[in-house]
């Protein structure tokens, strides 16, 4: 089940990935999917607390339209590790093993809390959840929401060009 899995995830990045400067669509379609995509570790301060703004997003927009996935790709990572990390820091979307590193090494993640937004198949947003952290250990209240702000703008059918900026996090 598990290589089931990998292989199709791989085989809609090798699709969808092309071409990262597309730009969306100026109306949300019925049909749209949003995906969003965030790579997590149990053990990272950083992750540990992006889990709170993450989770104000899902909460806010959460639906069939807007589908939410966390990955951790660390060896160290395993089914209950998961489970428990989940369990502990509310995460109420699907929380997938990925400690081959398949998928974050398709999609290019460097850090984790690193964040991916795709809108129908096209990546719009790659970076950070938000500007909470401008260094590692620089934590300071956040400015911009990044994830939230970029949710709301294509839920609102806004036209967007890909968008990327440098996540800070614990190192993959």
């Amino acid at each position: 089940m598990k290589l089931i899995q990998i292989i199709l995830i791989l085989f809609i990045f090798s699709i969808s990935c092309e071409d990262v400067n597309n730009v969306v669509d100026d109306n949300l379609e019925e049909n749209s999917l949003i995906e969003v995509y965030v790579v997590l570790s149990e053990t990272c301060p950083v992750a540990q607390y992006m889990t709170l703004p993450i989770n104000d997003a899902y909460e806010a927009f959460a639906s069939e339209s807007v589908v939410f996935t966390a990955y951790f790709p660390s060896i160290l990572s395993n089914s209950t590790s998961i489970a428990s990390f989940a369990e502990k820091y509310s995460i109420l979307f699907n929380c997938i093993d990925d400690n081959n590193g398949e998928l974050v090494s398709l999609l290019g993640a460097t850090v984790y809390s690193e964040v991916f937004v795709k809108y129908n198949n096209n990546l719009v947003y790659r970076g950070m959840v938000n500007d909470s952290y401008t260094a590692l250990g620089q934590w300071s209240q956040a400015n911009n929401d990044y994830l939230y702000d970029i949710l709301e703008l294509l839920l609102q059918g806004e036209a967007l060009e890909y968008y990327e900026n440098e996540a800070i996090g614990c190192l993959i």
